[in-house]
């Protein structure tokens, strides 16, 4: 496969925002500004960094304002609206549990573009099927957010019953004495944990178009808008609201393009200071 294939995508992945953002957060919080809009307009043009040269800083980092705005109301003294622990269960500072915060969100965000970018290329259905004949998972499970399971026209399954387990419970959830996943189409089911869509074997999402295509892209899911490279920068508590500080970067290595890109992405986890983990999703 061809890098010049994902010119658009490591374009992005050579220019992270991360290592900007942490030098507005640096210069916002000790320095006297009322804004984070002021410390954007300061910044100098172009900006060296030790990975790469950002030509237009500003317009970078204006994309990112609204997740760095935050930063005005802790320097007044508020503290952030979510609980960060690290992996020993200890409360983070608020500096600390305000960067890994905005990180989070700069990250997701600048993902989605990088994924789009490198996905597209690939013309690759991975996260739109579910299992072949040969894996050894009986489904592929999409989560959906609240409200999003009205994008498809499927069977819902919404019952006391789903609410009560979860799609990767260890005794799975029987319908009408069969294993929920043993069928010749796609559900929606609504569990514990929300609402997703089930992918059985030999299946495929109903947004798939012929041509491989999605014909729901403008409003797909947000699960769907990064498809294999995510950011662990934060990982959500399965036990309650709070979040465990991980510094991590998750690739996805049945994708093509993270198969290809795997020095590129060590580089981008580098200068986004995080560990770059690669996993297999499907086997």
């Amino acid at each position: 496969m061809e890098k010049e294939r994902f010119s658009q995508g490591l374009k992005l992945l050579k220019h992270p925002a991360l290592p900007l953002v942490s030098m507005v957060q640096f210069l916002f919080l000790t320095g006297d500004f009322a804004t984070v809009a002021e410390v954007i307009e300061q910044m100098p043009e172009p900006i060296e960094t030790g990975y790469a040269v950002y030509n237009q800083p500003r317009r970078l980092l204006r994309e990112h304002l609204p997740h760095l705005a935050v930063l005005e109301a802790v320097k007044a003294g508020k503290p952030p609206g979510k609980r960060i622990v690290d992996e020993a269960g200890n409360q983070l500072d608020t500096m600390s549990a305000i960067s890994a915060i905005i990180s989070q969100q700069v990250m997701e965000q600048e993902l989605e573009s990088i994924n789009s970018a490198l996905c597209a290329p690939c013309n690759c259905t991975l996260c739109c099927v579910g299992p072949d004949r040969r894996m050894r998972q009986e489904f592929f499970e999409i989560p959906l957010r609240n409200g999003e399971q009205a994008l498809f026209s499927l069977v819902r399954h919404d019952t006391t019953e789903t609410r009560r387990v979860s799609a990767m419970a260890d005794e799975p959830l029987h319908l009408a004495d069969t294993p929920f996943y043993v069928s010749d189409e796609p559900a929606l089911f609504h569990w514990k944990n929300g609402w997703s869509m089930i992918l059985p074997r030999e299946t495929s999402c109903p947004a798939l178009a012929e041509n491989n295509r999605c014909q729901i892209y403008e409003k797909r899911p947000q699960v769907c808008r990064k498809p294999q490279i995510f950011s662990y920068v934060l990982e959500p508590s399965r036990d309650d609201d709070s979040f465990c500080l991980r510094s991590t970067l998750l690739a996805v290595t049945d994708c093509p393009y993270v198969q290809e890109l795997q020095e590129p992405l060590a580089a981008y986890a580098a200068a986004c200071e995080l560990a770059l983990v690669l996993k297999r999703n499907k086997q």
